[in-house]
Order: structure tokens, then C-alpha cells, then sequence
């Protein structure tokens, strides 16, 4: 399969949901709303409503979001003062992450466990990952293709947990709990129907890293070291210890080249490359 075959999907999953949430949070945040209260006095009546005067209100410039750590809920500067229905549906849906959090609803908590076990996980592998290939080296032992794999798909593995453990909190957040509250008598009839439309545009966003996560797993099947015509033969001896299956110019006492600079060569071009840039992906998720 041609790169660009999946190069073009992955764009898509990547920049598509992410244009069109931002095209209508702009949309629906120029005009205030006749709304008796401001994004930080909705949140604000929620979380009193519901005894939890302990969490905090803050503008933020990283994005909207519930801190389960600091106990805080974070709308941006330009939404936490305003009416707007992108004000008013954004805090409604940080504002149930926070109620989530205080009843200990189930996939929430989920979440944040697969969360910091992908965390952990992330950086131990990728410890592992230089550690391995250089100690390997220096020491010219047998590369550990079952250990390095073991990793990769560890990394990759934890991080596609955490992204799809999200979806059901975000969901509940969304459509069981912001949309409920927003109907009571803080937006009118007619503003429900652009409402949704937003929730569910900020849910595409959530499904689309998950997908975007499956795609890491492609280079180790179609052009990483899975699928490569020059690890598969390395492979196949390493699993079966027959020395007459490495390529020639690999073999101990090849006058062609250096055996450590061939195996080298060998391992960076098929192996080390996607594998590199399939945990920078993973990084970005987090």
C-alpha cells in the first residue's frame, strides 16, 4: 500500500474535526446570548448546587478543561466572561467532568487510571527504546527484536487504551449531563439544535485521536519493521536460530563490510525510523 493512501486519511481524522470545531466555537462566540449568566456564573451555580464550593473557576490559554488534579474547572479567557452559546455549552461540558469526578462515575475514573498507566508507560518505553538499540550495540549481542517489539506495541497499546477510554465520559459529559443543564432554562429552544451541533463536534475531536492512534500502529505492519523485506529475513533467523537464512553480507566474517556497520544500517532504515516516529506521535497525544 502506498504512504499517501494513509497519509491522506490520517490528515483528514487529524485536521477535519479539529477545523470544524474551531469554525463553530468562532461561530457561535461573537454574539451574547440573553442569558442571566456568564460562563464562570453558570459554573459556578452548578458546582454550589452541588456542594463542591472546593473547586475552582480559572481562565485559561491551554483550552477548556476539567483539572481532576488541581480541582479546577478552566474556561479561555475569551469564553469564562461571556454569554455566548459556545461560552455557556463549553463550561457546561468541563462542569460535568467535575460532577463526574465528585460521584466517581465509573469511566471517569477509568480514564484517569489508563491515563497515567499510558504516562508511565510512555516513559519507560521510550527509555527502553534508546536504551536497548544502544546497549545492543556496544555490547554486539543479538538485537532483541522480541523486547523492542514488546515495547512499541506496549506504548502504542496503552496509549490507544487511554484515547478510547475516553470516549464514554466525554459522551456522558456531553449529551447525559451538559446538554440536560443547558435545557433548564439557560438557553432557549430554538439555541438547542446549535448546542448539540457543538458537543458533538468536540466528541468528533476525541474519536478522531483515537483513530489517529489505530494509524500509529501502521508502520510496524505495512512499512515499518513488520513488513520490511530487509528485517523479515533477520527475523525469521533470529526466531529460528539457522544462521543460513541472514543475508550474506551480514554473516560474521563478510570481508565486504563491517558486520556492526551493516546490522547498523540494517536496523536505523527499517526498525528504528518508524519506530521513532510512531512514539513522537504517541507523545503529542498526552
Amino acid at each position: 500500500m502506498h504512504p499517501v493512501m494513509i497519509l491522506i486519511p490520517a490528515a483528514v481524522l487529524i485536521f477535519g474535526p479539529r477545523a470544524w470545531v474551531s469554525y463553530l466555537l468562532k461561530k457561535h462566540n461573537k454574539k451574547d446570548l440573553d442569558a442571566n449568566v456568564t460562563a464562570r456564573e453558570f459554573v459556578r451555580g452548578v458546582l454550589d448546587n452541588h456542594k463542591l464550593q472546593g473547586i475552582k473557576i480559572e481562565s485559561t490559554d491551554i483550552g477548556d478543561h476539567y483539572d481532576h488534579k488541581a480541582g479546577a474547572v478552566r474556561i479561555t479567557r475569551n469564553r469564562i466572561d461571556r454569554k455566548t452559546l459556545t461560552a455557556l455549552t463549553t463550561a457546561a461540558h468541563e462542569v460535568s467532568h467535575a460532577l463526574q469526578d465528585a460521584s466517581d462515575y465509573t469511566p471517569f475514573v477509568l480514564r484517569a487510571h489508563l491515563s497515567k498507566v499510558a504516562q508511565v508507560v510512555s516513559q519507560v518505553g521510550s527509555i527502553m527504546l534508546v536504551a536497548v538499540p544502544l546497549f545492543s550495540l556496544t555490547t554486539r549481542r543479538p538485537f532483541p527484536f522480541i523486547t523492542m517489539g514488546t515495547t512499541v506495541f506496549g506504548i502504542l497499546g496503552t496509549g490507544l487504551i487511554a484515547q478510547l477510554s475516553a470516549l464514554p465520559s466525554e459522551f456522558d459529559a456531553s449529551f447525559n449531563r451538559a446538554l440536560p443543564m443547558l435545557k433548564n432554562g439557560y438557553i432557549e429552544e430554538d439555541e438547542v439544535k446549535d448546542a448539540r451541533i457543538i458537543l458533538v463536534a468536540c466528541s468528533m475531536t476525541y474519536i478522531a485521536a483515537s483513530m489517529v492512534s489505530v494509524l500509529n500502529f501502521w508502520p510496524w505492519f505495512i512499512g515499518g519493521a513488520v513488513a520490511s523485506p530487509t528485517s523479515r529475513p533477520i527475523q525469521i533467523a533470529l526466531l529460528s536460530h539457522d544462521i543460513n537464512t541472514v543475508p550474506a553480507q551480514i554473516r560474521p566474517g563478510n570481508p565486504e563490510k563491517p558486520r556492526s556497520r551493516v546490522v547498523m544500517e540494517t536496523l536505523v532504515r527499517p526498525i528504528a525510523k518508524p519506530l521513532i516516529r510512531s512514539w513522537f506521535k504517541l507523545s503529542r497525544t498526552f
